[in-house]
């Protein structure tokens, strides 16, 4: 049994965490931070079922972190860095925001605007795409859970551009969220405000997940950089990620790179690959830890649209973390996870 803690616990993702700990059967929750809602009783309807009624928010100084084996980190972005360094060091991490995703340490003031105040961790943060590194992931105590767009599109793109199957130079990304991609900052009922009767565009050319893509497909492209051009829009549902990636095929048909995939996740409990020519829409994998995969030829045969959904707030961060830390304690992978 492990005794957990997590940071941030009342937010969208927080929850959702709260949610799968409550149903893991090698789960103690032992402390959930929330600073303005401290001292409230939580009440989801998971801990309903479960008659656990006892569970409140607490100050992350109320906390002892003494009797805390594992930390999942739920804190909005740039926060983490600064009170990792006064926890104990024994903890293992999953921080599910960006703040220890990237490698090198000036990539961190050209694309998030901070410089980092413990540059000395981040070479111990391993990325957690689970499907493409577990072998990283189970060897590793700190894991920088990937954001929620980079997961739909490194999935599908990294072992494209690993088989050298795509062109590297042309890469376009139009992703679509629900607002809960948003957090919970501004509360619900502004988002749903936001959103109403809207489609909203940001990040053009410059949305923090782009970083991350950037490093990972360079990575797996022999070390020879990648840039994509990518595109985020907030739309009117509250959950749910759906990216359409457009490619370039190295002499390749859409066959072949439909093909490609499915050899690839056919194995895969999570992901899915469609036939040649079948979309995939969210309502598929809302409240789902699955992320499906379509491949769809184009009217010339040098463009293809690959169309990746998940659950941003499940597959793209609390599903994906609790893969991750099932991954680190040598359980199954599937463990409280749909």
């Amino acid at each position: 049994m492990k005794n957990i803690a997590i940071l941030g616990a009342s937010g969208f993702v927080g929850n959702e965490l709260i949610s799968m700990c409550i149903n893991h059967p090698e789960i103690n929750i032992a402390g959930l931070s929330a600073n303005r809602s401290a001292g409230e009783q939580i009440n989801l309807e998971d801990i309903k079922k479960k008659n656990k009624s006892e569970l409140y928010y607490k100050k992350i100084e109320e906390i002892d972190f003494s009797n805390i084996d594992f930390v999942f980190n739920c804190l909005p972005n740039e926060q983490f860095y600064k009170i990792i360094k006064d926890l104990p060091s024994e903890l293992s991490v999953i921080d599910l925001s960006i703040d220890f995703r990237l490698n090198n340490k000036k990539d961190y003031l050209d694309w998030y605007k901070f410089k980092h105040d413990n540059p000395d961790l981040i070479e111990d943060f391993k990325y957690g795409l689970t499907e493409l590194n577990r072998s990283q992931i189970k060897r590793a105590k700190h894991i920088a859970n990937p954001g929620c767009y980079a997961t739909s599109v490194l999935i599908p793109l990294t072992i494209l551009v690993q088989e050298k199957a795509i062109r590297t130079d042309n890469i376009i990304i139009d992703a679509k969220s629900g607002y809960s991609g948003a957090g919970k900052t501004k509360g619900k009922h502004q988002l749903l405000k936001d959103v109403h009767e809207n489609i909203k565009t940001y990040g053009v050319g410059d949305h923090k997940h782009i970083a991350e893509i950037n490093q990972e497909l360079t990575i797996h492209n022999d070390g020879k950089n990648v840039e994509v051009f990518f595109s985020a829009n907030l739309i009117p549902v509250e959950r749910g990620i759906l990216s359409n990636i457009y490619i370039s095929p190295v002499e390749l048909s859409a066959e072949e790179i439909q093909k490609i995939l499915y050899d690839k996740f056919k194995d895969e409990a999570f992901i899915k690959t469609l036939p040649l020519n079948e979309i995939p829409n969210t309502r598929e994998v809302v409240g789902t830890n699955n992320l499906i995969i379509g491949v769809k030829k184009g009217y010339k045969n040098d463009t293809i649209c690959i169309v990746s959904v998940l659950d941003n707030l499940v597959k793209g961060a609390a599903g994906q973390a609790m893969q991750n830390f099932n991954l680190m304690n040598e359980m199954d992978e599937g463990i409280a996870l749909i």
